[in-house]
């Protein structure tokens, strides 16, 4: 019989038991995962503590305009192919804009138009797209060059445990261009500085992210907001494939009853289960585990995390009618317009800027960040000069993402716990990807790929990305 507080499946139930904790990208994608393959075989249940799945691909409720807002704008990438691929079994492929042009605004020069040749193949194809960018000089772009060659000549377990700008000053790049190019790219795509970021994640940003295939630099943003896209849609989705999904209910131990576990909620709350799931953030992870389950997670939830910064701003007309732009030497980083519905003048015209690893952002006060960013908008586009802020929120999550570190790379674990039950999951475990959602995705597969293997039923592959050009698999070392 169940105890008290027992909600565990009825032992006339021949599935297995897989518990899910967190309902962000990686428990969602699990979860998916498992009821795709194999729905008559495992009663699959997802605890989010939040009252609408997503993580921290979420948003909030703008009490002004009564609009849905992402906390801060996500955007992927065409390389991002788990992404993609559950974006399209779930049949949600239509609500994602693709765009293979970007716009680059420098304060001192025009803007330029980055976009990857259509004839030259890849890697080549980006030549004339370096060449583009007009802010950079003909020294600074010979630098680029050698830059790329050596580093794609460069295999990545010889780049372990280096820091990105030590490598670049090394092979011959200046401080200009280090901050002008590379800095540019790497705080956009993994949110950390170049003087702290791990030389090997850079590697894969620009391999897999720019050079390897044709379309692998699109970027990909939503149409919705997240809270639409993922927390309504998307979840809707994954309960149609038989998943129980409940909100609201925060797990608080997880503990070890020999070949399973047991979840206790704050509310009391005892689920059991054949297979765990923890696909919570890095730093929540220490007080939730059973001791000893995961190596070094002490270490991996005291390193230090990176934030980022989205600032919402409402003016009374339109600014640009750019899609997004990418803001090179300023504090804005990228600029992104509302992707979906029909402006409203009578709430205002929305626009978002990002600062990824906003350290020092956070350090100046709010009004004086604002009045910052307002004048770098209104120098990058003229009709923001005439324009008015009729409001503003700024929102900042500290422990955004992991500070994709090489002391962080080195002990990011396996999905598989050193319990057979208890599986990891989320973009900061060894995914060999960065903080992002396809990370995140991935993470959630693998943990279901261990599920299904400790069942002997076979497993469940992580897409390998996209197929790299001739050319590309003679020039860039494996």
């Amino acid at each position: 019989m169940n105890g008290p507080g027992d909600t565990s499946e009825s032992v006339a139930d021949p599935r297995k038991r897989v518990l899910i904790i967190g309902g962000g990208l990686a428990g969602l994608a699990a979860a998916e995962g498992l009821a795709e393959q194999f729905p008559e075989r495992f009663a699959i249940r997802l605890l989010e503590a939040k009252r609408t799945t997503g993580g921290r691909a979420g948003s909030f409720m703008d009490t002004t305009t009564g609009a849905s807002v992402d906390y801060c704008q996500h955007v992927a990438m065409g390389c991002c192919t788990n992404f993609l691929g559950l974006m399209q079994r779930r049949g949600l492929s239509n609500q994602l804009h693709r765009y293979s042009q970007l716009q680059f605004y420098h304060p001192d020069f025009p803007v330029s138009t980055f976009g990857p040749s259509q004839w030259l193949p890849p890697p080549l194809h980006l030549m004339p797209a370096l060449s583009a960018l007009r802010y950079l000089s003909r020294t600074q772009r010979r630098q680029i060059r050698r830059g790329l060659f050596r580093l794609f000549r460069s295999r990545s377990e010889q780049l372990t445990g280096r820091i990105a700008e030590d490598w670049l000053r090394e092979h011959g790049q200046d401080p200009d261009t280090i901050r002008d190019f590379w800095g540019v790219i790497v705080v956009s795509a993994l949110g950390e500085s170049i003087d702290r970021v791990s030389l090997a994640a850079v590697r894969k940003v620009f391999v897999d992210g720019f050079a390897a295939a044709r379309g692998a630099s699109d970027v990909i943003v939503p149409k919705l907001p997240l809270v639409e896209l993922i927390g309504e849609k998307l979840t809707a989705e994954i309960r149609g494939l038989g998943v129980e999904i409940v909100t609201g209910q925060t797990v608080r131990q997880i503990i070890d009853s020999g070949n399973a576990g047991s979840v206790v909620t704050a509310g009391g709350e005892i689920h059991h289960a054949d297979h765990v799931v923890v696909a919570v953030p890095w730093h929540s992870l220490a007080n939730l585990i059973p001791q000893g389950s995961v190596a070094e997670v002490e270490r991996l939830t005291s390193l230090p995390s990176s934030p980022i910064s989205g600032l919402h701003l409402w003016f009374d007309r339109q600014i640009t009618d750019l899609p997004h732009a990418v803001m090179v030497g300023t504090v804005s980083q990228w600029i992104f317009r509302q992707p979906w519905g029909t402006e409203d003048s009578s709430k205002g015209f929305y626009y978002q800027v990002v600062i990824s690893a906003s350290q020092s952002a956070r350090c100046l006060p709010r009004q004086q960040l604002i009045e910052t960013v307002i004048g770098e908008l209104q120098h990058a586009f003229p009709a923001a000069k005439e324009a008015n802020l009729r409001q503003s929120k700024v929102v900042t999550d500290p422990q955004s993402i992991f500070s994709i570190s090489p002391e962080f790379e080195a002990i990011r674990p396996p999905s598989q716990t050193q319990l057979s039950w208890l599986h990891l999951a989320g973009d900061w475990i060894a995914t060999g990807w960065p903080a992002t959602m396809e990370g995140a995705v991935i993470s959630g597969r693998m943990a279901a790929a261990n599920i299904l293997e400790a069942e002997s039923l076979g497993n469940l592959e992580v897409d390998s990305g996209l197929r790299w050009g001739w050319l590309a698999r003679q020039l860039i070392q494996v």
